[in-house]
C-alpha cells in the first residue's frame, strides 16, 4: 500500500495540464472514468472522440477505447486509442498538446499559449510554441 502512494505521488500534473484536461473531459469526451494501473499511477479511460461512433452497436459506442496515460519522463499525459479506428487516433501515443490539437484547433492553441507563458515550450519541451507567436516572430 506505501508503494502505491509513493508512485501515486510521481504523478505532478502542472496547473496548465489539469486545466486543459478537465476541460477536454467536460467538452469532448464521454464516459470518462480514472482507473488504477499495476504502477500505482492512475489513467483516465473513455469513449475515445475520434473512433467512438463508429461502433455498431450502443454498446460498441460506448466502449472506453481512449485512454490518458501518464508519462512520467514527459512529465505528461500520452493518448493512446485501443481501437485506432481513425487517422487521428491511430498511429500510436499522442502527447496532451498533439490529443488537444485533434479535439480542437483553438483550445490546443490556447494550450500552447499556455504553456509558452510559463516557459514550457519548444526545443527540450513536449510542447510546441504557439502558432500565433510563430507568426508574430515571422513579421518582426
Amino acid at each position: 500500500m506505501k508503494a502505491s502512494v509513493i508512485a501515486r505521488s510521481q504523478v505532478t500534473e502542472s496547473p496548465i495540464d489539469e486545466r486543459f484536461r478537465l476541460i477536454a473531459f467536460n467538452r469532448y469526451l464521454k464516459n470518462v472514468k480514472e482507473v488504477p494501473v499495476a504502477s500505482g499511477l492512475s489513467k483516465w479511460v473513455f469513449c475515445c472522440p475520434f473512433c467512438g461512433a463508429m461502433g455498431r452497436t450502443e454498446s460498441k459506442k460506448n466502449e472506453r477505447k481512449g485512454v490518458l496515460l501518464w508519462n512520467v519522463l514527459q512529465n505528461s499525459w500520452v493518448f493512446f486509442c485501443a481501437r485506432q479506428g481513425s487517422a487521428e487516433c491511430s498511429g500510436g501515443g499522442k502527447t496532451f498538446e498533439k490529443f488537444l490539437s485533434a479535439l480542437d484547433d483553438d483550445l490546443a492553441e490556447q494550450y500552447r499559449i499556455d504553456r509558452w507563458n510559463s516557459g514550457t515550450t519548444g526545443k527540450g519541451h513536449n510542447c510546441p510554441d504557439p502558432i500565433s507567436i510563430k507568426k508574430v516572430n515571422k513579421h518582426s
